[in-house]
């Protein structure tokens, strides 16, 4: 079994703290680097946990305070027939709160996870991102299942992009963004094999809502029950909470952090 790790937990005031520490890891991905070795690519993952950062990482771009330029973009999933155009899908939100992604996308910079369950795109998708160097900085959140991604409890550690059922908890929390209509059934998602090789994994859970599965996956068994707990086999890991997230842990496991 691999050698489990303590990721770094900070906890902060409240969600919108959490926004510069983000874009500077964003800047830290997108360093200058060797002409050789390309733009870095950055994945990024959706929901509210991450609006106010998409909104302050468009800003940032459209003031060239970050060079759009020095990185190509990915993602982690897509509900399944889902194009960037359709309301309630990832890309659609991702570049209704930045729409400096959705021109990286016109551009052929931003690389969509494939909408369709055709393991042809799903291979072509990971193969593009292995020639684009490989994810150097990863977004995540948490459901409150313990999902990560869209690995919902019972994916295997050494799953590849696949396409999955979704978890009735998981469509529950998706059912606003898709009113009057029905939530998708099913999504591709990022195996949690394909999180792992990232170079950096940043994950925020906000709200009380998320504690217990922020406990288990910081404190639990270390198994496919709480996928999110593979995290726990990754060396670079940064975990930003607020104290309503992090009730669950106890005080001498979390590094104290303010904006």
């Amino acid at each position: 079994m691999p050698e489990r790790v303590a990721p770094e937990v900070r906890i902060l005031a409240n969600a919108e703290a959490a926004v510069p520490f983000l874009l500077d890891e964003i800047r830290r991905a997108i360093a200058p680097r060797p002409a050789a070795r390309g733009p870095a690519l950055v994945g990024f993952a959706t929901g509210g946990t991450y609006t106010a950062m998409l909104k302050a990482l468009g800003a940032e771009l459209d003031g060239r305070r970050i060079d759009g330029q020095s990185f190509v973009a990915t993602h982690l999933d897509e509900y399944l027939g889902y194009p960037p155009e359709r309301r309630g899908g990832m890309v659609h939100e991702l570049g209704t709160n930045c729409p400096a992604l959705l021109a990286m996308l016109r551009a052929g910079t931003f690389f969509p996870v494939p909408h369709v369950d055709a393991d042809s795109a799903l291979r072509a998708h990971d193969e593009l991102l292995q020639r684009a160097g490989g994810v150097k900085l990863q977004f995540l959140g948490i459901g409150r299942n313990g999902h990560l991604a869209f690995n919902e409890p019972g994916t295997p550690f050494d799953s590849g992009f696949h396409r999955t059922r979704l978890a009735e908890t998981t469509r529950e929390d998706a059912r606003a963004r898709f009113a009057p209509e029905e939530p998708p059934r099913e999504a591709v998602t990022s195996g949690l094999a394909t999180i792992l090789a990232a170079d950096r994994l940043v994950l925020c859970a906000f709200g009380a809502a998320k504690a217990e599965a922020v406990a288990a996956m910081l404190r639990g068994e270390v198994s496919v029950a709480c996928p999110a707990s593979v995290l726990r086999q990754h060396r670079n890991v940064l975990v930003l909470l607020d104290r309503a997230a992090a009730q669950g842990l106890p005080g001498q496991q979390v590094a104290q952090g303010a904006c």
